[in-house]
């Protein structure tokens, strides 16, 4: 019997393409931490058109975009044969992480690289959660940073974020799926740090935010379910 496949596991897959571009077009993910450079992200938004089942056969791909000034962009693609089940666009800044400087989009060399259009799937909409709704979130509870959560740059992996947002929305228990998904990462997650969870339902949309031990509100994101 298939199973639907989560959101989390859909952008996994996707940003394992973009992660295999790198390394067959170079610089790869590995050249770049030789140089105590790394990728990391500000801002994901996806959208998945239908319900994904384990029985299909998708297609993940993914391309980087032109960038200039401090800015890298990258898209993604999700098709079952010729149908796009999935896209998402992504925004990010390449970062010195000894330094913990910011660099130019140029240290990054792309000639190597298919770049593709960037296209938001949201165009110019933003999603913006607002004192009140901060003041009405509920506490939905904490979790530990562990070693199972850590990315290559020694920061809790974009997954893991996700992972912990759909535990949080019972409908998904009963045949919903995530339509409309906006993620922004604000202040990096360390290991064994305790991240508080807190949730507001607002229509059809969930909205989430995290804090580090500190209070500091460091990654927040509005779902949309089906």
């Amino acid at each position: 019997m298939s199973e639907k496949i989560k959101a989390s596991k859909i952008l996994y897959e996707l940003q394992e393409a973009g992660r295999i571009q790198m390394e067959n077009d170079k610089p790869s993910v590995d050249d770049l931490l030789d140089r105590n450079l790394a990728l990391m992200v500000n801002r994901i938004d996806m959208v998945i058109s239908r319900e994904v089942t384990d029985d299909e056969e998708i297609t993940y791909t993914s391309n980087a975009c032109p960038s200039e000034r401090a800015t890298l962009l990258r898209v993604y693609n999700a098709k079952a044969g010729e149908e796009q089940v999935a896209y998402a666009s992504s925004i990010w800044s390449l970062v010195n992480f000894k330094t913990r400087r910011i660099m130019k989009a140029k240290e990054l060399n792309m000639k190597n690289f298919t770049l593709a259009r960037y296209r938001n799937p949201f165009g110019d909409r933003k999603f913006r959660i607002t004192e009140e709704d901060e003041n009405a979130m509920e506490d939905m509870g904490t979790f530990k940073v562990g070693r199972e959560y850590m990315d290559d740059n020694g920061h809790m992996n974009n997954i893991k974020y996700l992972e912990h947002v759909e535990a949080c929305i019972p409908e998904l228990e009963s045949g919903s799926f995530m339509k409309e998904i906006r993620l922004h990462f604000m202040k990096e997650a360390l290991y064994d740090e305790e991240l508080r969870i807190k949730r507001l339902r607002k229509e059809d949309a969930y909205y989430f935010r995290m804090y580090k031990p500190d209070g500091e509100a460091n990654f927040e994101c509005e779902i949309v379910i089906s």
